[in-house]
């Protein structure tokens, strides 16, 4: 396997003042196209340190991938300890000067700065790597047959360069040196909680044959990674097709879309495909359904908009629900639930309207209704449909469950399935 080592610079993400999601994309991409990934590791900005990481990774790794420390600012080492990790010197490119000049000239600033100019000095055995969204450049060093990328922290950045130099370079590597194949799929399902959908593939270790499976849970549903390694790249593949052949026919309906693709999308595509379109009415996830429909660009094509009644006077001014049954029934009941996405899908004269309704908590509970109670209903032009969820106690929890819980009753409506 050609061996991947992923290392992030910076005390902010040491510290935990940034969340390093760097790293887990990086890791994606490389797995992905066949790589293994042999270690993550964050290192504050200390040139003793970063050197030492370097020292020890560059050993057991076949390429190494930094991000983070390029910038123009006195904290920024990278380029400097790498310099020094290759007993380098640094050169000024006039080629990199001009890279940076268009990127200014892209924003409408024609003067670049003394201090930015200063990242046009690059190690004298690097390659320079042309970032077309930023003004550092990432740098490739190559030694002994190995590799170390230098990236940017800024995630745009690093992405653009991902696409544009790593990932090619490192599936060229794995091709020409002939690694073993490492394969993996992933199948992602909705409505279903990760205990059952492990009952419900009982048996599956008699036929996995060297073949893993991982049950990758999540607020909004269970990834399944299927994933297995070998030279023939033509058994490695029938075997992982055969696992997936036994977990759709026991899981059909669960499964919803391969890979990394988000409910939220695929809802969007069956929406798209069938000339529909679909409004919101949220009251305890403030939003958040709407925001996870609007994360899918081209969204406009399908979702219309909605209204957020967090107050009762705005469930019943704005969204015309009935005072009497929220005086009755409650804010959080069957009732209010149909009345807002019933008139929500009025409101903006949608193919159909999606509610939410429920206690999120911390308080709020009673007896009756304690917290994480949660109706959701979803209105169409023949038909009112409600589902009551009880989740957990936990605010947040409660409101990503909610949101998943929104876009799996849509998704079986559309597919005509029981969820």
């Amino acid at each position: 396997m050609l061996k991947v080592a992923i290392i992030t610079i910076g005390d902010e993400i040491l510290i935990g003042q940034i969340v390093n999601t760097n790293s887990s994309w990086i890791a994606q991409k490389c797995v992905e196209i066949g790589a293994t990934i042999i270690e993550h590791c964050v290192v504050g900005d200390n040139e003793k340190h970063i050197l030492e990481v370097l020292k020890r990774t560059f050993d057991v790794s076949d390429v190494i991938l930094i991000t983070g420390g390029l910038g123009p600012t006195r904290d920024d080492l990278t380029k400097p300890v790498l310099t020094k990790f290759f007993g380098d010197e640094l050169i000024f490119s006039d080629e990199v000067l001009q890279w940076i000049k268009e990127y200014y000239f892209k924003r409408g600033i024609n003067e670049v700065t003394e201090r930015n100019k200063n990242l046009a000095f690059i190690p004298k055995s690097c390659t320079p790597l042309k970032n077309s969204v930023g003004t550092a450049p990432g740098l490739l060093f190559e030694k002994e047959d190995k590799a170390i990328f230098a990236m940017p922290g800024v995630p745009k950045e690093m992405q653009h360069l991902m696409k544009e130099y790593v990932i090619p370079y490192i599936k060229n590597k794995i091709e020409r040196q002939k690694f073993p194949t490492h394969i993996f799929r992933v199948l992602q399902t909705c409505g279903i909680a990760e205990s059952v959908l492990a009952d419900k593939l009982a048996g599956i270790e008699e036929i996995l044959n060297g073949v893993n499976l991982a049950f990758l849970p999540s607020y909004k549903g269970v990834r399944l990674r299927i994933d297995a390694s070998g030279e023939d790249v033509f058994q490695v593949e029938s075997s992982i097709q055969k696992v997936v052949d036994y977990i759709r026919s026991k899981i059909g309906n669960y499964i919803f879309g391969e890979g990394e693709i988000s409910l939220a999308q695929v809802v969007g595509d069956l929406l798209s495909e069938r000339n529909e379109t679909v409004a919101v009415a949220e009251s305890c996830t403030g939003g958040l359904l709407g925001g996870e429909f609007t994360n899918i660009p081209g969204s406009s094509r399908y979702f219309l908009g909605g209204v957020i009644a967090y107050s009762n006077e705005i469930k019943e001014r704005i969204l015309g629900v009935e005072k009497e049954v929220i005086q009755k029934f409650g804010a959080v009941s069957q009732e209010t639930a149909k009345q807002m996405a019933e008139n929500v899908r009025k409101l903006f004269n949608s193919t159909y309207g999606i509610s939410i309704t429920g206690i999120a908590g911390p308080e709020g509970g009673t007896k009756e209704k304690p917290v994480g109670t949660v109706w959701i209903s979803l209105s169409t032009a023949d038909k009112v449909i409600a589902k009551k969820f009880q989740f957990g106690d936990d605010r947040h929890i409660n409101r990503e469950r909610s949101v998943g819980a929104a876009l799996t009753l849509l998704y079986s409506y559309l597919k005509n399935i029981e969820i």
